[in-house]
């Protein structure tokens, strides 16, 4: 799992956490 409101690479762009979890939805 991810750190919490932590940034990080995602498919070269930088998301946070929450705009992953938006994603998996």
């Amino acid at each position: 799992m991810f750190l919490k409101t932590e940034q990080f690479e995602y498919n070269g762009v930088s998301v946070t956490l929450s705009e992953l979890s938006a994603l998996q939805r």
